[in-house]
């Protein structure tokens, strides 16, 4: 069969962009389904980033306010002076009806920054709340409040030294100045919970084989083994497939970064583990320039680059990958900062090229059978307005193409 053609017309704030692409696989009905369905959810107005008590839908949907109480209670144990516990899930994660896509959010932590800093905090819950009000998703997602991460997981890859300075509030200033926020109760909190939901989100995949989770936060991937920069303080992608080789033995592993900065802490966390694959996709002149590592696979990019030679790119790799390491997990940075205007990037994608994008990497994983984990990552628009439309594009999107999987495979079962 020939493979699908299709068009997108997004309208955003600053007008209308448009956009063809072509799958990497044959067209289906499911195909037309999902394009349809993204094209009529991104025609929407954004939704607007009011923070409210965030509303948490599905079975093993921990209350969040259970969780604060539960992680406040080790911080505080910490800052004053007595040995905090070790915070370990009781139980794994159940997995999502089929087709169902669980998604994890740590927004339930409110880090308190300083006026005009710049790192768009309210992000996270401006995207859960998008998802949260979409009709469109009705029985299609289930969100989950994140789990705080347990101190056997994180200490699989961070220094247990550098956890605890973290935990306990003995970080030098330095250090912190190289993270980039300042310390408080909530920052740990909220990093304990952004690792633990990849890691939850990962464990709801394997348990299950196939299919598609997520984080609305994490994808910290310039965090290494005994440090943070670039607001990245625990490596939850390093954490979560590290737990994935030891708690189901897998030997292969992919890593798919396509934020707009190469992710020099991974790189750095596998450099030497055969069985994590390292691919990136990055702005060649954008930070990090000082600290850049090497990945099994680098695919800098020039500034400017549009959405025809990214997709282009990206449709030519992906199947090479898959064939040539045949991973057991993928996990999905997908930052959405290659978004043309971005404040911390240089490329030039469009928010119709970042939905082909996302659809590809999807397709790719869902046709082969390969679980898949996606972290949220960067995006720096001001306003945020921007990118909270395509971090939403990118959770709305997996949705979608999970659930018309979902049914497409019912129905050949039948």
């Amino acid at each position: 069969m020939q493979a699908a053609r299709f068009r997108l017309s997004v309208r955003v704030p600053s007008g209308a962009c448009r956009s063809c692409f072509r799958t990497g696989t044959p067209h289906t009905q499911g195909d037309t389904e999902v394009v349809a369905a993204v094209a009529r959810a991104a025609e929407r107005p954004p939704w607007r980033h009011s923070i409210r008590p965030a509303k948490t839908l599905g079975a093993m949907a921990l209350a969040p306010g259970a969780l604060v109480a539960e992680a406040a209670s080790w911080v505080g144990s910490a800052t004053a002076g007595r040995p905090a516990p070790a915070v370990t899930p009781t139980q794994l994660p159940l997995p999502g009806p089929p087709g169902v896509l669980v998604t994890y959010y740590a927004d339930h932590w409110r880090v308190p920054l300083p006026p005009g800093h710049r790192f768009p905090m309210e992000k996270y819950a401006a995207t859960h709340g998008s998802l949260e009000a979409d009709p469109s998703l009705e029985g299609l997602v289930q969100l989950r409040a994140a789990p705080p991460v347990a101190m056997e997981d994180v200490t699989l890859v961070h220094e247990t030294a550098y956890v605890e300075r973290f935990r306990s509030n003995h970080m030098t200033d330095p250090e912190m100045r190289n993270v980039g926020f300042p310390w408080s109760e909530q920052l740990v909190g909220r990093t304990f919970a952004s690792c633990g939901g990849t890691v939850a989100a990962m464990h709801v995949v394997m348990q299950q084989r196939e299919g598609i989770a997520g984080n609305i936060a994490g994808g910290t991937h310039h965090a290494f083994r005994d440090r943070g920069e670039g607001f990245c303080i625990f490596n939850d992608i390093a954490v979560a497939a590290n737990v994935a080789m030891r708690d189901y033995g897998l030997d292969s592993i992919l890593v798919v970064d396509l934020d707009v900065h190469q992710g020099n802490g991974t790189a750095d966390i596998f450099e030497k583990d055969p069985r994590v694959i390292t691919f990136d996709m990055f702005g060649d002149r954008n930070y990090p320039w000082k600290t850049r590592r090497k990945n099994t696979y680098d695919v800098p990019l020039p500034d400017d680059t549009g959405d025809e030679e990214y997709l282009v790119l990206l449709r030519s790799w992906l199947p090479r990958l898959l064939r040539n390491h045949r991973p057991q997990l993928i996990m999905f940075q997908a930052g959405v900062d290659a978004l043309k205007g971005d404040s911390f990037g240089r490329l030039s994608l469009s928010r119709s090229g970042l939905l082909a994008r996302n659809n590809l990497v999807y397709g790719a994983a869902l046709e082969a059978g390969i679980p898949l984990v996606i972290t949220m990552g960067g995006g720096y628009t001001r306003p945020m307005d921007a990118s909270v439309s395509c971090h939403t594009d990118v959770y709305r999107t997996a949705a979608y193409r999970l659930s018309a999987w979902a049914r497409t495979r019912q129905k050949l079962q039948r």
